[in-house]
């Protein structure tokens, strides 16, 4: 029981500290996610690895303590959000602003909720170990959310298309973690298929 609302915990936390990527890209533009994403591999990777623990690292290792798993502190803590933000460093470099958009959305959105669906209500399990509740639960809540900024068709097929990456990655191997290959392999399928992908107008009418 324990494992599990950490599980969930993680995923509540997933979801929102990446779509709060989403307001300085919004504001700043896209590099402003570059700039965030290289300081989490230049300034944190080196606190995670080395274990530098002072005044100026305490709030990292507060975070470690509520949401990350044990076995992860034991080899690398927050190594899956190291994975996330070269993921983030490589599309914000190589895509525009709408593709990111939807590369952050998806990463949020598909991994948070397949899980935590998944967690609760998962009874047929793939071989692999995901089960079809989760797999079903984020292509509808991932739909949901990226319809918001994009034709709900192409929401669907990038949905369904995040599902069999999300089913074919393995969170064991750091790069073939789906926080790195969903928003890359996302912004990729989303630039072949030419989303007409622009920013929210509505929210710069509040700016």
């Amino acid at each position: 029981m324990s494992n599990l609302r950490l599980e969930i915990k993680r995923k509540i936390f997933h979801i929102f500290s990446i779509l709060s990527l989403l307001l300085p890209l919004y504001m700043l533009g896209k590099y402003s996610v570059t700039i965030i994403m290289f300081f989490m591999v230049a300034f944190l990777f080196p606190v995670s690895f080395f274990r530098i623990k002072n005044v100026f690292t305490l709030w990292f290792w507060k975070i470690i303590d509520l949401v990350e798993r044990k076995e992860n502190i034991k080899v690398l803590p927050a190594r899956q959000a190291f994975s996330l933000a070269v993921g983030f460093l490589i599309t914000s470099l190589v895509f525009d602003e709408g593709i990111l958009q939807i590369c952050i959305i998806s990463t949020a959105v598909y991994d948070g909720f397949a899980t935590i669906i998944g967690l609760l209500t998962g009874k047929h399990k793939f071989p692999w170990g995901k089960s079809l509740e989760g797999t079903l639960g984020g292509i509808l809540f991932n739909t949901l959310a990226l319809s918001m900024v994009i034709p709900v068709e192409y929401a669907f097929i990038i949905s369904l298309f995040v599902a069999v990456v999300e089913n074919l990655s393995r969170s064991d191997v750091w790069f073939l973690d789906d926080n790195l290959l969903i928003p890359v392999f996302t912004g990729l399928f989303s630039w072949f298929l030419d989303v007409p992908a622009e920013l929210p107008q509505f929210f710069f009418s509040f700016l």
